[in-house]
């Protein structure tokens, strides 16, 4: 899977230009990666939190930000099937 910004990956989903260079920026337990442009942007923002990068890339109108809670490596194993049975009731469906 190619890498993108999670800022660009969001806002422009059909973008192939993919040849941005990226960096990984720690905001507490969170990697986020963000292309060159969208990081300085961040810096110079003076964001510290995962929660204040969200804001400051948040939908114009709307409540949803551009950057996800959860890792794209923890949203990929959320989405995987997962077997039956992890509950008693499971097994009977």
């Amino acid at each position: 899977m190619e890498q993108r910004c999670e800022v660009c990956e969001s806002f422009r989903p059909h973008d192939l230009n993919a040849a941005r260079e990226l960096l990984e920026v720690p905001f507490g337990e969170r990697r986020v990666l963000l292309c060159r442009g969208h990081a300085g942007i961040a810096r110079n923002s003076q964001i510290e939190s995962l929660e204040g990068l969200r804001a400051l890339y948040a939908e114009s109108e709307g409540q949803r930000s551009y950057i996800a809670r959860r890792a794209r490596t923890a949203i990929a194993l959320a989405s995987e099937a997962r077997t039956v049975g992890r509950r008693a009731s499971d097994l009977a469906r």
